[in-house]
Order: C-alpha cells, then sequence, then structure tokens
C-alpha cells in the first residue's frame, strides 16, 4: 500500500517506521530539522514542506495514495490536508484532532471518508480505565468490551513469587500470555517461575478480576481521591470523567486565568493555582492523602518531578504522562506507579482504524516491543476449520483468547477457528507479519 503520512512528530514517526516495513510510506513535514532526521533514520520517502498546501501533495502523488494520515500537531493543517486528500480522490484518511471543539461541528467532516481521531478524549479514557482497576499497570478492551488485557506486577512478598504458572491452576477465564522481566518480553509455558519484579500480560473477561487480585495477594480499597497536575484539554477531561464518577477531584494549574477557567467550567473540582512541583502546593491541593496524583502537563520532567514528589509526601499512587519513549523503563524503576505514552494512545487507535493485515484492533506494548492484536475470522481466513495445532503459528505468537459467539474461550490445540469467531493474539515483533499474513 502507498500510504502518506503528514507530520513527523512524535505519533507521525511512530507510525512511519511500524508501518514502512511492509508499505511505501512518504512523510510529509515542513520543519527541516525533523525532515532530515527520518532521512537518516527511516527507509521512507520525505517531502519537505506544508502538508495543506495543494502543490506540496500533488509532489507527493497524492492521488495514488490508498490512505492518507494527517497527524501533524496542528488540528488546522490536519482538517485541511484531509479534505484535500479527500478532494484528491483518497477514499482512506484518518485526521489526529486534538481539540474537541473542532468535533462538535459534524458536518466539518464527511465521516464516511474522513475518520478523526481524538488522543485526548482516547487518553482520558485510559486513565478512568487505569484507576477503575487500580493494581494494572496497564489495562486494554478487545472484542467489544468483551475481552480485557491487564498488565501486572509481581510484587515481593505476594503469593505467587517463585511459583510456576502450571502450579496457579489451568486457565479457565484468564490466561498470562506474556511476561516482561528487566526490560525483555517473552511468552511463557507453564514451567516458566514468577520472580519480584516481573510485569505480566492477562487476557481474560472482567468479571473476574477479583481472581487475579486474589491471586496477586492484592488487596484495594475504593478510590476516593485524585489530584491532577496539569489543567490543559487532557487534565480537564481526566478531571471531568473522574468527577463524573463520584471520584473527589483537586486540580493543580500554573496560570491564573486557565486556572480560574477550569474552576468555571468543572464546579465540582477543586481548582488550585501554582506549580505542580513545588512541595507546599503539592501538600496544598491535599497530594499526601491522595489515592491518585496524575501528571498530565507536556514537560516529562515535571511529570516525573511531581509524581515523585506527591508519592514522597504520602500519595498512594502516581501516573505519569511522558513523550519521549527512552524514559518508560526509567520511569518505572524511580518509584512511578504507571505511564501513559501519549503518541502510543494515538498509534494504536490508528492502527485499529487502518484494520491493515485483517487486525480489527491493536494494542502495541512496552513502545512496540509486543503488540496484542485482534482478528475476526472470515470465510477467506487462511485457518478457517483448521486446528490450532495444525495451523503452524510463530513461535513468537500466541493465541490467548477467543470470542465464539456468546463464548469466551481459553484455546487448546484442537480448537478450530469458525466464521465469526474472534482471535485475540499476543505477538512479538518477529511474529507479527506472520501473524498478519495467516489471519489476514
Amino acid at each position: 500500500m502507498r500510504i502518506i503520512i503528514i507530520g513527523a512528530g512524535d505519533v507521525g514517526t511512530f507510525l512511519a517506521k511500524g508501518l514502512s516495513e511492509e508499505h511505501d510510506i512518504i512523510v510529509i513535514e515542513k520543519n527541516k530539522d525533523k525532515v532530515e532526521r527520518i532521512r537518516e533514520s527511516l527507509d521512507v520517502l520525505v517531502i519537505h514542506g506544508d502538508g495543506d498546501n495543494p502543490a506540496v501533495l500533488k509532489e507527493a502523488e497524492i492521488e495514488k495514495a490508498d490512505i492518507v494520515l494527517a497527524v501533524s500537531g496542528d488540528d488546522r493543517t490536519n482538517i485541511l490536508s484531509s479534505h484535500l486528500a479527500h478532494s484528491f480522490g483518497v477514499s482512506r484518511v484518518i485526521a489526529r484532532i486534538d481539540d474537541p471543539n473542532y468535533l462538535e461541528y459534524p458536518k466539518l467532516f464527511k465521516r464516511e471518508e474522513i475518520f478523526t481521531v481524538n488522543s485526548g478524549a482516547i487518553l482520558a479514557e485510559k486513565i478512568t480505565g487505569l484507576i477503575s482497576a487500580p493494581f494494572a499497570w496497564r489495562t486494554e478492551t478487545f472484542a467489544m468490551g468483551k475481552i480485557q488485557m491487564l498488565k501486572l506486577k509481581v510484587e515481593e512478598g505476594t503469593p505467587i513469587v517463585g511459583k510456576k504458572l502450571s502450579e496457579l491452576g489451568p486457565p479457565k477465564a484468564w490466561i498470562f500470555v506474556a511476561i516482561s522481566r528487566k526490560g525483555k518480553i517473552t511468552i511463557p509455558t507453564g514451567e516458566t517461575s514468577l520472580k519480584a519484579g516481573d510485569y505480566i500480560f492477562a487476557l481474560g473477561i472482567p468479571s473476574v478480576l477479583a481472581r487475579l487480585q486474589e491471586l496477586l495477594g492484592v488487596k484495594e480499597k475504593g478510590i476516593e481521591s485524585v489530584v491532577i497536575m496539569g489543567g490543559g484539554r487532557l487534565g480537564m477531561g481526566v478531571a471531568r470523567n473522574l468527577s463524573e464518577h463520584g471520584i473527589s477531584v483537586k486540580l493543580i494549574e500554573n496560570n491564573p486565568q486557565r486556572a480560574k477557567a477550569i474552576a468555571e467550567e468543572l464546579p465540582n473540582v477543586l481548582v488550585f493555582n501554582g506549580d505542580g512541583t513545588d512541595s507546599e502546593t503539592l501538600k496544598e491541593a491535599g497530594a499526601a492523602s491522595a489515592d491518585y496524583f496524575i501528571s498530565l502537563t507536556g514537560d516529562d520532567e515535571n511529570n516525573v518531578l511531581s509524581a515523585l514528589l506527591a508519592k514522597n509526601l504520602g500519595a498512594k499512587r502516581n501516573i505519569v504522562l511522558y513523550t519521549k519513549s527512552d524514559y518508560i523503563n526509567v520511569i518505572e524503576a524511580i518509584g512511578v506507579d504507571r505511564a501513559i505514552s501519549m503518541r502510543l494512545v494515538a498509534a494504536n487507535e490508528i492502527l485499529s482504524c487502518l484494520h491493515l493485515g485483517g487486525v480489527t484492533h491493536v494494542a502495541l506494548l512496552e513502545e512496540g516491543k509486543a503488540e496484542v492484536l485482534e482478528f475476526e475470522i472470515t470465510k477467506n481466513t487462511k485457518i478457517l476449520g483448521t486446528p490450532l495445532k495444525d495451523a503452524d503459528f510463530p513461535a513468537g505468537a500466541i493465541v490467548g483468547i477467543v470470542v465464539s459467539g456468546k463464548d469466551v474461550v481459553i484455546p487448546r490445540g484442537e480448537y478450530a477457528p469458525l466464521v465469526g469467531d474472534r482471535l485475540v493474539i499476543f505477538a512479538l515483533p518477529e511474529a507479527v507479519k506472520k501473524v498478519q499474513k495467516m489471519l489476514g
């Protein structure tokens, strides 16, 4: 496929890197430094210019494109370039729109031709989901909400430390599909022993959450209070979501005019004007007694610093938004409980919208070190009716769970996919292409 990506920021670069192995990628970027960086690091065609300039789009031969991804950091550029792409005859256009005000005018987008992704709204939902499952480091849903993925940490002194997976009982409604140990992700077997500090990825039905809490030896109380640093669109979205769930929310914003506006728009949220990296401000906002402290500014360093200060004051848990991919391993090692990547959230949503290779949903894990893929079996799927033990699945992939009609199944080797079944598969990078070839 020929895919044009407009914007070489964090999201555009990440998508270009992931898609370039299978597709012809053309990147349009107006910043010269970013253009040179992409040319040096990726095997893609890069055009220097504005993505909303018809002449630049013609230079990129947009009329030959199968897909256009308008993912620059400027909403107006993305909107205009999307409409131009549609006028040139491109049938699949996805536009990243960060300001929700634009989405209030549906006539601005021809919904059949231009699909919009609002990463802030998606991220706010992810954070709300994390807080609803406070012992999870990450949550993701598949199969239209019937299946949930949780990233869980094996803490020192918990009942499962030192146990083999086979000793935890046969998988019924949940299955552990991967282990992350010292930054390396592997697919476990029944003989794999769990160590303190491991992160395990579980797939299953949400209703048996209590069983996982029991296995991990976790006793959780309901979340009652949250302090948020950062009053941007994302901070406001999370504050609004949580307050609507009956949680006491306090928000810290350093801009006095912005703080006043937020207080007027969110009457159920107590707003503090101050510096979230200042201990006195954190104390005043009640961070010391908060169940969660969430740092959501656009500055990675300030987010980490404020989260650590809040934890030191007594906050039970913290969540940090980060943009720099190199931060993930460091963040988790220095006392940050949960780390969320804006670009991964946006990239996940965009890749899921593309439905490339038959994938109906995708979740990238640990900055792309692994993927969880959802496929729907059709009459054209190669392994239709073939038992999994005979399907020659690659070594770096595992069919974790299947939704067949109303049933949720942990498949054995004898399981043979039927039309309409949804397979949720965990795959390491080297196995992704093979899995897509089998199921696409």
